[in-house]
């Protein structure tokens, strides 16, 4: 693992490059959610493992990353790590945790040459996770502030997913999640037409499920797409 800085204009992106000793595959961009924090360290050296080279990136104002959380730079800040990778690569996948994973699917919307994305644990929309967990408003004003019309239409899975196809769009969703609703995932397959991976039980982070068959289903996923 290597930890670099990427940068996208002026900003600056921490990113931990998962680089595979054999790279036989494509890769993937990688990002945490609101609450910050990488937890699927697991999952990226098990993707290096298989030759997927993965770029896992803290967004501004995260961790090592320098700057002013904002919320609607996020698609663009996963497209800037994802061409870096492009240069390694001919297929870039975008792929995420919780908003991490609704930018995943909105990254993949708006720019085409994304392989597609997976999107584990998604909100359908900021508009719905605000009415759906009402916990979570006083948690992104600390960390985001006021959120203006470009984070509601950048947080916006059900109106970017629709335009990835036919390229790969998953989303992974335990359907006993405790912080985004399971119908958020629903309605993204419904209204996007993602392919939905139902987690029968498990948490919104996805630390109590059987990691190891996700982690073998996405790559194979990966590796086919």
């Amino acid at each position: 693992m290597l930890d670099v800085y990427l940068r996208n204009g002026r900003s600056f992106l921490a990113t931990s490059l998962f680089v595979p000793m054999h790279p036989a595959g494509p890769a993937v961009v990688f990002s945490h959610g609101w609450g910050g924090a990488n937890l699927f360290d697991d999952l990226h050296h098990y993707l290096s493992d298989a030759g997927i080279f993965v770029a896992s990136m803290e967004q501004r104002g995260y961790g090592h990353s320098p700057g002013k959380a904002a919320l609607a730079k996020w698609p663009e800040d996963m497209a800037a790590v994802g061409d870096w990778l492009r240069a390694r690569t001919a297929r870039v996948f975008a792929m995420g945790l919780s908003t991490g994973g609704t930018m995943a699917l909105v990254a993949a919307g708006k720019y085409d040459w994304f392989a597609g994305a997976i999107a584990l644990s998604p909100f359908a929309s900021l508009t719905h996770i605000r009415r759906d967990y009402p916990a979570c408003k006083k948690i992104l004003a600390a960390r985001f502030g006021s959120f203006a019309a470009a984070d509601h239409a950048a947080a916006n899975a059900l109106a970017w997913t629709p335009r990835i196809a036919p390229r790969l769009a998953v989303v992974v969703h335990a359907r006993r999640d405790e912080v985004v609703p399971f119908s958020h995932s629903e309605m993204i397959r419904d209204q996007g037409g993602a392919a939905l991976w139902e987690i029968a039980d498990g948490d919104h982070r996805l630390q109590s499920i059987d990691r190891v068959s996700l982690f073998k289903r996405i790559r194979h996923t990966l590796l086919k797409a």
